[in-house]
């Protein structure tokens, strides 16, 4: 084999190489604008189910039972999470202002976030 023929055989290697390195990464930017994209459209699909249940809570969807169904769910988790905070708050010697929904001390008779007054529960 002459010098040639290695020379020749070393940049059939090294092309094919580049190739497949260049798919590769071709591949993985394609994995990653899928990715972008799929997390845009679950942002769409969050914005747009908290557009529908502002339109049910204003009376909207009131006739469909898969929608009320679910609306109803959003309510009740979203009582048990603010209930949860509560107790959270609780254990921290913490209360909830009802105007700004700021944490503040539980012995504060304003709020230090909005100025709201308090007074004794």
């Amino acid at each position: 084999m002459n010098f040639d023929n290695i020379l020749n055989k070393a940049k059939d290697v090294f092309e094919t190489a580049y190739k497949k390195a260049d798919d590769a990464i071709s591949v993985q930017k394609q994995k990653f604008d899928v990715a972008g994209l799929e997390n845009k459209l679950a942002k769409d699909y969050e914005t747009l189910g908290k557009l529908c249940f502002g339109e049910m809570l204003n009376g909207a969807f009131y006739d469909n039972d898969i929608f009320c169904s679910i609306a109803e769910e959003i309510k009740l988790k979203t009582a048990q999470i603010e209930e949860l905070k509560k107790d959270i708050l609780k254990s921290k010697y913490k209360k909830l202002c009802p105007k700004c929904n700021a944490a503040i001390d539980k012995n504060s008779n304003f709020c230090n976030v909005c100025g709201e007054k308090f007074f004794e529960e």
